[in-house]
């Protein structure tokens, strides 16, 4: 009678939802097979994940489901044993944002606070009306270039604390330093700490003569003027003497710091180099991609892009492409009232912070949206992080174009609709 009943279900198309709560240590599972609410804990071991799965799938097969979905929020990490496990055993997966568990937690149990017990039940329920995201696996090179980029920006983030910390460290121990600070990066900046540690004291004992000499050597095409006016800013900064010993500690700092930049800085190259690489790899499975064009975009900057976008195949449409990159805008209205148009800002930031990067040296007044960038800031008012992010929607805008077409770059047609362009052709 209970097999009959099973073959009679009339949800038999709908998945069974396996919703859960992601910690280090522990997976909180709430489920509703034939129609029981049950919930459940279990170690974060893959072993463990892959024996539930395989028992909840049979469960679910017999109460008359084909299929079997997986859900939870993203974690940064701690979700990905339990992903890649119901992937490998045939079962759905998708994701629900953290804002939307948190809105539907105080709907669901009007308390806004968090427990274990509770968010398997509200992620539960956000997965039975269907407000879900698409869980993307993404497959080599792409999921390379993922790891790679997120490589880069952790080494572009230290090399800028270095850098700072280089800037308050020589202000201490190199007080009147009167050089930009990009000198310091450049070959005469290179010689000055390799050789002397960018230390006054050193400076002034190796005297001026044999100073010239090493700088003139260990830096080629130094100008004199140059030569003169750091040894001149290193006789006044040792005019107030400090003792030795907390010289030594200054100098060693500022080594130290040093150090770390050029590491870093190391890093940055060879995540830049593998990024290269591994886009013209992607360019083999997808002749569609890009080439890099003088003076709009460089390789790696395509290979940011795609780092963080995945295979733009996976996108039907550029709205769907905007919207995932938090670029799509939001409206605030009541009645009479209207609030500001913003950004949503729910997308990828990392995507707009790659953007943001490629368009910043497109701005200038003589480069490609630098006419469009000032007419907004200029003709229209627009303050400008505003004019910039227009600026962002409409490079975006660009390169799915331009991706779409799988044609060479065309600056005829960054400002013309397809229309305009048929017509002048």
């Amino acid at each position: 009678m209970n097999a009959t009943t099973i073959k009679t279900q009339p949800t038999v198309s709908v998945p069974a939802i396996l919703a859960f709560d992601v910690s280090k240590e522990l997976l909180n599972l709430t489920t509703s097979i034939a129609g029981r609410m049950t919930d459940h804990e279990f170690a974060n071991r893959t072993l463990i994940i892959e024996e539930q799965l395989i028992a909840f799938k049979r469960r679910a097969h017999m109460a008359g489901h084909n299929q079997v979905l997986v859900v939870c929020e993203p974690t940064g990490c701690y979700h990905e044993t339990l992903m890649q496990t119901a992937h490998r055993l045939g079962l759905e997966t998708a994701w629900v944002s953290g804002e939307a568990v948190s809105k539907m937690r105080a709907i669901e149990t009007n308390d806004s606070g968090k427990t274990d017990i509770k968010d398997p039940h509200v992620i539960h329920t956000l997965a039975s009306i269907g407000k879900t995201l698409i869980y993307r696996r993404y497959d080599e090179p792409y999921s390379l270039l993922r790891e790679w980029n997120g490589f880069y920006d952790q080494a572009d983030v230290a090399t800028v604390r270095a850098k700072c910390l280089m800037a308050s460290q020589l202000k201490v121990l190199f007080p009147d330093y009167g050089f930009k600070k990009d000198f310091l990066y450049g070959n005469s900046g290179h010689a000055l700490i390799n050789h002397y540690g960018a230390n006054p004291y050193r400076i002034i004992k190796s005297g001026k003569k044999r100073f010239t000499q090493v700088m003139r050597k260990r830096a080629a095409g130094i100008r004199q003027l140059t030569i003169d006016t750091l040894y001149q800013q290193a006789e006044s900064s040792t005019r107030n003497q400090i003792s030795p010993r907390k010289n030594e500690i200054m100098a060693y700092r500022l080594k130290q710091t040093w150090e770390d930049y050029l590491l870093h800085n190391k890093r940055k190259k060879e995540a830049k180099q593998q990024m290269e690489e591994l886009y013209q790899e992607a360019r083999q499975f997808d002749p569609k991609l890009p080439l890099a064009e003088k003076g709009v975009i460089t390789t790696f900057h395509l290979a940011r892009i795609i780092a963080e976008t995945g295979p733009l195949s996976d996108f039907s449409s550029l709205r769907k492409l905007i919207r995932y990159a938090g670029l799509n805008l939001r409206e605030k209205q009541s009645g009479t009232y209207r609030g500001k148009t913003k950004l949503s800002k729910k997308g990828r930031s990392n995507l707009r912070k790659v953007l943001s990067q490629i368009v910043l040296p497109l701005v200038k007044r003589d480069s490609l949206f630098g006419p469009y960038y000032h007419g907004k800031k200029e003709r229209d008012g627009m303050p400008g992080t505003k004019a910039m992010t227009a600026v962002m929607r409409k490079f975006l805008k660009l390169f799915y174009g331009w991706y779409q077409s799988g044609c060479a770059f065309d600056r005829n047609r960054v400002f013309s609709c397809k229309s305009q362009h048929e017509l002048a052709a």
